[in-house]
């Protein structure tokens, strides 16, 4: 059998059971109240691929030990990518939620130098949103040009604040 052929049998009867899930195989009573699609939960997301990376590069470096030659050598950088890809998400997550986030600590709060770059890189993309809102308001014909100008330096500038955070996390 092919794997085309597996899979669309694999799949014969999923529009079934996805209306039996959403409860739409049964008549709805007009007061029924639908409920609202579930919101994506970007920070379990992101801790769960933190976990993820960080168990890779430990499997990996654990697996390098006990080769030798290229075996090793591939398995090492295989690690180090695995690291850095979860020093990445280490550093979004701490960025979305100004929380750490490492295997086993639920989310510890970060003050000092990190914390004062994240929120001033908060303060500069909310500066760079009220000055472009400010652009498009404005009726004022000289000033719609300036606002604009500083909206994108504000922006110039949160991107380099993330910029030293993610560089933190590296």
């Amino acid at each position: 059998m092919d794997t085309d052929q597996s899979i669309q049998e694999s799949l014969a009867g999923f529009d079934a059971l996805w209306q039996r899930v959403r409860g739409t195989d049964r008549p709805r009573d007009a007061t029924e109240e639908t409920a609202p699609a579930p919101r994506f939960q970007e920070e379990q997301t992101l801790q769960a691929f933190i976990r993820e990376e960080l168990c890779a590069a430990a499997f990996d470096s654990a697996l390098a030990r006990m080769l030798q030659g290229s075996g090793r050598t591939v398995l090492l950088a295989q690690a180090g990518e695995a690291k850095r890809r979860a020093h990445r998400l280490q550093a979004e997550y701490f960025i979305l939620t100004g929380l750490s986030c490492a295997p086993g600590n639920g989310g510890r709060p970060v003050s000092g130098k990190l914390a004062s770059l994240r929120d001033a890189m908060l303060r500069e993309e909310r500066l760079s949103r009220r000055y472009a809102q400010a652009a498009a308001l404005t009726a004022v014909p000289g000033i719609q040009p300036l606002y604009t100008d500083y909206a994108a330096a504000s922006a110039a500038h949160a991107q380099a604040l993330r910029g030293l955070l993610i560089d933190a996390f590296a």
